[in-house]
């Protein structure tokens, strides 16, 4: 009698309940396995698929993040910085220009000159003016320690670049002028006492005094002033 003759005697052999329990669990054991061997494939491509799709969406995002650059660079100006870096030193040049306008106000101008000494000298009696002379005028660098002499020829052009031009400070020229007076010791202190009152700022780099023959002596001094015009006195 063979394996499978034996196992069919036995279930006949078990009750109905019993019979049937084992015959709905064969059947639900087949089921499943059914299911599972149609549902499996199913599953495995629907997987392949999902990353397939998130591969496909990640590529895409960088894509298109590759695209949002290329189009920030197509749609940025180029000159957008020099613009920013010309307007800056025009700021800078228009603060210049506003304390240079502050500092030479309080100078003596080429104009006033003149006719501030011819008003010296009415108010001063017995004083006489025996020389004037305007020495070689000096360009003040602004920030630096010490005036340098004007130039006398053209400066060589600047190597061009990719940034804007830096601002170009206005020139101030430092002016020194030799006055020779003559008279008395009081007319001439008497002089120096009004310079000292003028509304103008006026340096003394020197002052001399010399007896020539008394009571008469001389006094020599020389003004500096501060102005933008190269020059200053025409004598």
């Amino acid at each position: 009698m063979s394996q499978w003759q034996q196992l069919c005697e036995q279930y006949m052999q078990l009750q109905l309940r019993e019979r049937r329990l084992i015959f709905f669990a064969a059947l639900t054991m087949l089921l499943w396995v059914g299911i599972i061997s149609v549902l499996e494939p199913l599953w495995r491509s629907l997987q392949t698929s999902n990353q397939q799709q998130k591969m496909t969406l990640g590529q895409m995002a960088q894509l298109q993040q590759q695209v949002d650059a290329v189009l920030q660079v197509l749609n940025s100006d180029p000159n957008e910085q020099v613009r920013s870096q010309i307007s800056e030193r025009q700021q800078q040049r228009e603060q210049l220009n506003r304390q240079i306008k502050q500092l030479t106000g309080r100078y003596v101008s080429p104009e006033q000159m003149l006719p501030l000494l011819q008003d010296v000298l009415k108010s001063s009696p017995g004083v006489k003016l025996t020389q004037l002379r305007s020495l070689k005028p000096e360009v003040l660098q602004i920030g630096a320690a010490t005036p340098t002499s004007a130039p006398t020829s053209t400066p060589a052009p600047a190597a061009q670049t990719n940034t804007a031009p830096a601002a170009v400070a206005p020139q101030l020229y430092l002016h020194k002028t030799e006055i020779i007076f003559s008279g008395q010791y009081a007319q001439l202190q008497q002089l120096l006492q009004q310079l000292e009152r003028l509304p103008w700022q006026l340096h003394w780099h020197q002052l001399e005094y010399k007896v020539s023959k008394h009571p008469q002596a001389e006094l020599r001094l020389e003004l500096e002033t501060i102005s933008e015009q190269a020059e200053y006195l025409r004598i």
